[in-house]
């Protein structure tokens, strides 16, 4: 009896190997062929593509915004489905490029790769519509001012004509506030009228004692002057704080709660504008709106340009020139904000704190500058900068033929104010007490003359 039952498990197994064989062969002659696995219906625009781009495109994607196209409807997306295709598969949208193994930030806006295989697998299907019962509700944007109803508009005072054609050298205009008393800001938004040929805006506070500019009529628009020595060694030559800046993919300024940023009784807001043709004569009135704090703030918020280098020249052709800038914090402080800025040869950015026990902590890496995106960087947790903590930053530049977007590959390049010539530039936003001197917070060594950008 026991070896009957042996016999047949023996030949039970073989019966089984036999056929995993045959299954890896292929189909037994006279047999049916097993049914195929069906193969997956790609994502639908209403179900599965319309909550991505709600949730990561529409905030510039929409009239009125940055964005050159809306994709608010399926025949919006699927107009641009090539373009779209290539701008996610390329990683260039949503413009965010921090390397994500390094910091965190409150404002990341990159797609997790479940939503770019999604977008992907939808185009390469035919960009189906599905079923309109899937789409989500459409979401209540909010027209016109993203900070709500400002309570102060300043506009430039008349509309700046932007010819059809060549080079507009940088404009100023000065504004007075008429503030007879000081006022905290809480937030702040600069809205172009034709965004088109607004490369960059930004407001400067000018306080009453500053010597910049000083002798220039209000109201005009004006190319900068040389700066005078007086004025490189004389810290109110140079603009008191930045108020807000505007450039494509720049949100608007909204302060944490408890933060201001400072005007002073008597201050001008100074508007510096770049503008660059696009084709056809247009016409420009940027305006700022401000929200004011109804009570003094806890902490005063200031964005500066500490860490600015311009002695720098790239050599023609130099496919890696490194710039670095370093500045020492002389008072108690947090950073919360970092914008780095470089033109059309910058290549990546790195911003790093060393503190006084040497300690050494990479704040910021962006391992793929792009010079068309000017990304701000808001830190999820403000970081600590004890007195004597240094700020270091590294960039690098092409010079090459290698990269596509290089003017000319053939000539030296310095710093300077238009996009063909080169900047090494640090926005950066940091909170002290309300009763600090800014102008005491960094050291006055390399890097830390601020930049008029």
């Amino acid at each position: 009896m026991t070896r009957r039952l042996t016999l047949c498990a023996a030949t039970i197994a073989a019966v089984a190997a036999a056929a995993a064989v045959a299954a890896s062969q292929g189909p037994i002659a006279g047999m049916p062929a097993a049914a195929p696995a069906p193969r997956a219906a790609p994502p639908t625009y209403s179900k599965d593509v319309a909550p991505i781009l709600q949730k990561h495109c529409q905030t510039c994607h929409r009239p009125g915004e940055a964005a050159p196209f809306p994709l608010l409807t399926f025949e919006d997306a699927r107009r641009k489905a090539s373009k779209i295709e290539d701008a996610v598969g390329d990683r260039i949208m949503p413009p965010w490029f921090a390397d994500p193994h390094v910091g965190k930030f409150s404002n990341a806006m990159g797609l997790s790769a479940p939503e770019r295989d999604t977008i992907l697998k939808w185009i390469a299907g035919g960009t189906p519509e599905g079923n309109r019962h899937d789409l989500p509700a459409p979401k209540a944007w909010v027209e016109g001012w993203s900070i709500g109803k400002p309570d102060l508009v300043m506009e430039l005072p008349t509309p700046f004509e932007v010819p059809a054609q060549g080079v507009v050298e940088y404009q100023h205009v000065i504004v007075p506030t008429h503030f007879t008393e000081d006022r905290w800001v809480v937030a702040a938004e600069i809205r172009p009228t034709e965004r088109e040929v607004v490369h960059h805006l930004i407001a400067f506070v000018r306080e009453p004692k500053s010597k910049w500019f000083r002798g220039q009529p209000a109201g005009a628009f004006f190319t900068a002057p040389k700066v005078s020595t007086d004025e490189e060694t004389e810290a109110g030559a140079l603009p008191s704080d930045f108020l807000v800046g505007y450039a494509p993919g720049q949100p608007a300024e909204i302060l944490e709660p408890g933060q201001g940023k400072l005007i002073k009784a008597g201050s001008d807001i100074v508007f510096e504008s770049h503008y660059t043709t696009d084709g056809k004569p247009e016409l420009d009135q940027s305006a700022v709106g401000i929200v004011l704090a109804k009570a003094p703030p806890q902490q005063r918020h200031i964005t500066t340009t500490a860490i600015s280098e311009r002695r720098f020249e790239i050599p023609a052709g130099n496919g890696n020139y490194e710039v670095d800038g370093e500045v020492t914090i002389n008072a108690p402080a947090k950073l919360v904000w970092i914008q780095p800025h470089m033109h059309y040869r910058g290549k990546d950015y790195t911003l790093t704190a060393v503190y006084p026990s040497g300690e050494t902590i990479t704040v910021l890496k962006v391992p793929t500058y792009r010079f068309d995106w000017q990304v701000g960087y808001e830190l999820a947790t403000p970081l600590d900068l004890p007195k004597g903590t240094m700020l270091k930053t590294v960039s690098h530049y092409d010079n090459s033929t290698a990269n596509k977007f290089n003017p000319d590959p053939t000539k030296n390049i310095r710093y300077g104010a238009q996009s063909w010539d080169e900047m090494n530039v640090s926005f950066v936003g940091i909170v002290v007490d309300p009763r600090a001197d800014p102008t005491r917070v960094f050291n006055a060594g390399r890097g830390a003359a601020a930049a008029q950008e």
